[in-house]
């Protein structure tokens, strides 16, 4: 979201609790104020069992099946809308001021990635999947889905690729693929999975909203 809308975004609760939402920037003419909340549907189940096989020396494996539903992908983004974790986000967003109200959604399962990624995915010279306009929540501007995520098995500290898919009140539909530097991110939750990279190769970015400027 930084590289794309050109802001910094600075941490306002990210799980502090206090029913803020995660992020809030000002915008680039110094004028406005946007806020976002990450979030993903909930996967209590798997991520319990990604945590115990972690324990037991297993793969972390996921099985089972997701239906097709081709053309369809708006209705599946307006049911999961309209959920009550959803919801519970929403509401928080639209509790505080701002110019700008993003949801960024990204999802911990095979389930629900499986849609998101076809919102970004490319086709190539193959016929595009038909994706409806969706119909966003009272004064939420944006939600954003995560996609694909790539990079060089060879170089595990070099760029991940990123694809995004963004709906704007006013705009639509867009695309939007990104470099990330795998050692600007922070270590994984070590309950859930290894962190491939050493400690002290990472330095990501102080968020804090009480950071002293550089």
């Amino acid at each position: 979201m930084e590289q794309i809308l050109g802001v910094d975004i600075r941490l306002a609760d990210a799980g502090a609790g206090d029913k803020m939402p995660d992020g809030s920037w000002v915008m680039p003419d110094g004028q406005g104020r946007g806020i976002v909340e990450v979030t993903s549907p909930p996967a209590t189940k798997l991520m319990a069992d990604w945590a115990r096989a972690k324990k037991e020396g297993r793969p972390q494996t996921e099985s089972g099946s997701v239906p097709l539903r081709m053309n369809e992908l708006a209705a599946v983004c307006t049911e999961l809308l309209e959920t009550s974790w959803a919801l519970e986000n929403i509401r928080k967003l639209q509790n505080q001021h701002a110019n700008e109200r993003h949801l960024f959604l990204f999802a911990r399962g095979h389930d629900v990635g499986h849609y998101f990624y076809r919102l970004s995915d490319s086709y190539g010279d193959r016929s595009a999947e038909t994706v409806e306009d969706l119909v966003l929540p009272d004064g939420i501007s944006d939600v954003w889905f995560r996609g694909r995520a790539s990079r060089e098995p060879d170089r595990p500290l070099g760029a991940a690729q990123v694809r995004l898919a963004r709906f704007q009140a006013g705009v639509g539909w867009q695309c939007h693929v990104v470099d990330i530097e795998e050692r600007d991110l922070p270590s994984p939750a070590s309950g859930i999975v290894a962190d491939h990279v050493p400690a002290d190769m990472r330095h990501p970015q102080n968020r804090s909203p009480h950071r002293s400027q550089r």
